[in-house]
């Protein structure tokens, strides 16, 4: 049968402990199981400080003393620790059983109501740290307009002004500190609040101690209970900021009604319930009507367009009202005078945030004087392109990233003998201009190389064989002028064929009359010095028309056909000829009449036989009539002087064209700035205004405008590779790999990287353009990582016999095997701007870096165990 003890143990409510003399637990009730969540076996036999929370058993340790003193104890708090690990509060009594060296234990949990004092204690702590570190105002009041409450900024404030140390329970309308024409006024305000109305009102500060122009909005608000009011709640801000935003936004808005006024730009809003249409000011000028402060009838607008551009007005609003496509279209209106002018609409469907309405809303600006000028433009448009077109030579202007051609004239289509259709697509182009497959895929493969390499002499194709629809062979001479900023490709063709098929034929009659010349010795001679007698071969016949019969064997008859403008010097190399015992041979070109009346071009070539003195005793030799080669090297010099011409002029043009880009990507480097600038001031100066979304589409518009910038800056740089001013010399590689690692040192530290350099030998190079070409492999190395992954780079180099190769590895996300070629072309990313950040122009840059240093890159790599891209440098001749 269980006695007294044992029912209570089992029954209590309170936790109750029987501790020995030593503080080991003899007995525990129910209840202490069920708190701390123990067994009987667990607790019975054990030290009760096997439980307490460790800071807590030296108090217990004290207690535990002065009860087996005598002493009973009360009120006493220790923590324990559960089965679970959770931290138990006890709230203790603990005394000496009588008749024995035992102490018992009464305990309840108050960990509940422990953490609610403290949460509750901490956070008036922090609403007093709030509220004492607010700018504004902020105190309450009771009924009897006493103190309650106030925050630093309320007390300082009454300091400053009143030089009034307000204390809790001070009235707050005394006649010590205050006029009676302010009691009077805060007086009434105090009673509004009081009789339950919430009172907001602006005060402009006009005390002597204040700024006149600083203006406060103050609140007060009734505080109830039980549906009494028993205080008040006050809050005081100062919002002269915001009334000067106020004013300077009425200032704006003024100043965007004048600018609507000068660039003509009305704005204009429909209500879609009753399809009325709201006009600003500058909306009744463009019309030329005048502003009734009515609502415009949109029959009366839709009246006023001109009835050729009705049809095509509704299509494009109906799309934005289906919020298909957003309005943004040009169309001409008729005035009440039959004055046309064009208007540029633009708007959209939204919902409006003042009364919550679907609003139809847009601006509208005249652009007569524009249009009128983009029609003049067309028609010099219309006159370059009929310009173009009446051109001999073929010019087509293709698209540098997906070769679609933007532009082809009539000759070029005439010279390939193909329609456009067919030349538009590339492989197309290839299938039916070159229709044998071995020749196709050798032009083929050499067209790509040349264009790729970047050498403008590369991209000149002389004697080219086409095939044109109609199976007609051609000779072309083709030519690219690459515009990589502006993504094109100039291609011009010109038709050969004729020129080449003359200079074959004049090719084979030069063979045929040298065959000829060997058969027959050409105009064979034989001056015998001794007897003055000069021998003529058969040649001189079938060559010059000479009639051997009649002609004299003489020095004299040969000197008498030499032309006169050449006589003197060819007499003149004859005699010293004979008179340099040297000289064995000779050669000589004149002109030789012919039987005919004119001269021939001649090539006088032959022999010298001399005695043993070396005096000439005899000359043997050949007349060539070269009159056909003079002529062609006359007809070959003549065209040469017409390329130089037209080389100095594409020079020229190119030179243009460098300083176009160059002007261009500074001039649109400006306006970027000034939209980043003034974003820059709206947010700064409206940030308190602006709600989330408000910044956030501020800060894409940044982002935007950065980003755009750096792919000009980027294209720029590209477009500045081929004319490095800096010469090459011979430069430490370590030196340019550190120097690189300096630039990117930030993106290192804030990536917590590490780069491990290997032998790095001494190379010859540009110096800068090689720390870039570093910089962007590392950037590279940095910025392909997986978020929770360290970068981890290796960069080294080894000389070879005729060049120095490098290498940059990392453990990075590595590169599929179709993307390996890929990277190294312009604008070409793997990945979105919001996984990884660039302008896709680095490697393309890497490329162009290697490649003016007559060197090659390339890539190894596997997706998710990193990249290693390989490049050398080629060695100079002399080292």
């Amino acid at each position: 049968m269980k006695n007294g003890i044992d029912i209570i143990l089992e029954n209590s409510v309170d936790l109750i402990f029987i501790f020995d003399s030593k503080g080991i637990i003899t007995n525990a009730s129910k209840s202490v199981q069920k708190v701390l969540g123990y067994s009987e076996k667990d607790l019975v036999g054990k030290e009760f400080i096997d439980f307490i929370y460790p800071t807590d058993i030296l108090a217990y340790n004290r207690n535990l003393k002065e009860v087996f003193a005598g002493k009973e104890l009360s009120d006493i708090t220790t923590r324990c620790l559960s089965s679970t690990g959770k931290l138990i509060c006890l709230n203790w009594s603990l005394g000496l059983i009588t008749d024995s060296r035992k102490i018992i234990g009464i305990a309840r949990d108050i960990t509940e109501s422990k953490i609610f004092n403290e949460e509750k204690s901490e956070q008036n702590l922090r609403l007093q740290n709030i509220m004492d570190h607010s700018p504004d105002l902020i105190w309450s009041v009771d009924r009897e307009l006493r103190l309650i409450q106030g925050n630093k900024a309320f007390i300082q404030t009454l300091k400053r002004i009143n030089n009034w140390n307000v204390q809790t329970g001070d009235f707050l309308l005394s006649t010590e500190y205050f006029s009676e024409e302010y009691i009077q006024f805060w007086s009434t305000q105090y009673s509004k609040a009081l009789a339950g109305k919430k009172v907001t009102l602006e005060i402009n500060a006009e005390d002597s101690n204040e700024n006149p122009n600083t203006y406060f909005e103050t609140k007060i608000n009734p505080i109830k209970e039980d549906g009494e009011i028993i205080r008040l709640a006050c809050f005081s801000r100062d919002i002269t900021e915001k009334k000067l935003a106020e004013k300077k936004i009425q200032e704006l808005n003024q100043r965007l009604i004048k600018g609507q006024e000068i660039s003509k730009v009305g704005y204009w809003e429909t209500d879609l319930k009753n399809n009325t249409v709201f006009w600003s000011q500058e909306m009744y000028n463009i019309w030329g009507i005048k502003n009734t402060s009515k609502k415009i009838p949109f029959d009366f607008f839709f009246a006023s367009i001109h009835p050729d551009d009705r049809q095509n007005f509704l299509y494009h609003r109906n799309r934005a009202l289906t919020k298909e496509k957003d309005l943004d279209i040009v169309y001409r209106i008729k005035l009440s005078d039959d004055t046309i002018k064009y208007i540029h609409e633009i708007g959209e469907r939204v919902i409006s945030i003042k009364d919550n309405k679907q609003v139809f809303r847009g601006t509208a600006q005249e652009v007569t004087r524009e249009k009128e000028t983009e029609i003049q433009l067309k028609d010099r448009n219309l006159f370059i392109e009929s310009t173009l077109n009446s051109l001999p030579i073929g010019i087509a202007v293709i698209k540098i990233s997906d070769g679609e051609p933007t532009y082809m004239n009539e000759a070029f289509e005439k010279i390939y003998g193909w329609p456009k259709e067919d030349l538009i697509e590339a492989e197309s182009f290839f299938n039916k201009v070159y229709p044998d497959p071995n020749y196709r895929e050798t032009i083929k493969k050499n067209i790509i190389e040349d264009i790729q390499s970047g050498d403008l002499a590369r991209m000149i194709w002389k004697g080219v064989e086409i095939t044109t629809k109609t199976g007609e062979k051609k000779i072309v001479n083709a030519k690219n002028i690459p515009v990589p900023e502006l993504n094109l490709i100039i291609s011009t063709v010109t038709d050969d064929t004729e020129r080449s098929l003359a200079e074959n034929e004049l090719k084979e009659m030069n063979e045929r009359y040298k065959l000829v010349s060997e058969a027959t010795n050409d105009a064979i001679w034989d001056w015998d010095i001794q007897k003055n007698i000069h021998f003529w071969g058969d040649g001189f016949s079938k060559l010059f028309g000479v009639d051997l019969n009649a002609k004299k064997n003489s020095p004299e008859e040969w000197s008498s056909r030499i032309h006169s403008d050449d006589k003197d010097r060819v007499l003149k190399f004859l005699e010293d000829l004979l008179m340099d015992p040297s000289r064995n041979d000779f050669r000589i070109e004149y002109r030789f009449y012919r039987s005919s009346g004119s001269y021939a071009e001649v090539l006088d070539t032959g022999k010298i036989i001399r005695d043993k003195s070396g005096k000439a005793m005899r000359l043997v030799g050949a007349v060539q009539d070269i009159t056909e080669r003079k002529e062609y090297e006359k007809s070959l010099q003549n065209l040469n002087e017409t390329l130089q011409k037209a080389n100095r002029e594409l020079e020229l043009s190119n030179k243009e064209l460098e300083q176009f880009a160059y002007v261009a990507s500074h001039d649109l480097q400006e306006p970027l700035r000034m939209i980043s600038s003034f974003l820059g001031l709206i947010e700064k100066k409206y940030n308190g205004q602006l709600d989330e979304k408000g910044k956030r589409y501020i800060h894409f518009a940044v982002d935007g405008a950065k980003r755009m910038r750096q792919i000009i800056m980027d294209l720029l740089e590209f477009s500045q590779l081929d004319r490095i001013l800096e010469s090459k010399d011979w430069v430490s590689s370590k030196e340019i790999v550190s120097t690189a690692m300096l630039f990117q040192k930030k993106n290192i530290e804030s990536k917590d990287a590490q780069i491990h350099l290997d032998s790095l030998p001494e190379i010859y190079g540009h110096r800068n353009s090689l720390i870039q070409l570093f910089q962007n492999l590392i950037s590279n190395s940095l910025k392909y990582q997986e978020p929770t992954q360290l970068p981890e780079i290796w960069i080294g180099g080894k000389e070879l016999d005729n060049e120095w190769e490098f290498f940059v590895k990392d453990n990075g996300i590595g590169i599929e095997n179709e993307y390996l070629e890929k990277i190294f072309i312009m604008f070409q990313r793997l990945h979105t701007q919001e996984t990884y950040s660039g302008t896709g122009i680095g490697l393309a840059i890497c490329k162009k870096i290697v490649e003016i240093h007559q060197g090659e890159i390339w890539v190894t790599s596997q997706p998710g165990n990193g990249s290693t891209f390989y490049f050398t440098l080629k060695k100079p001749k002399i080292q």
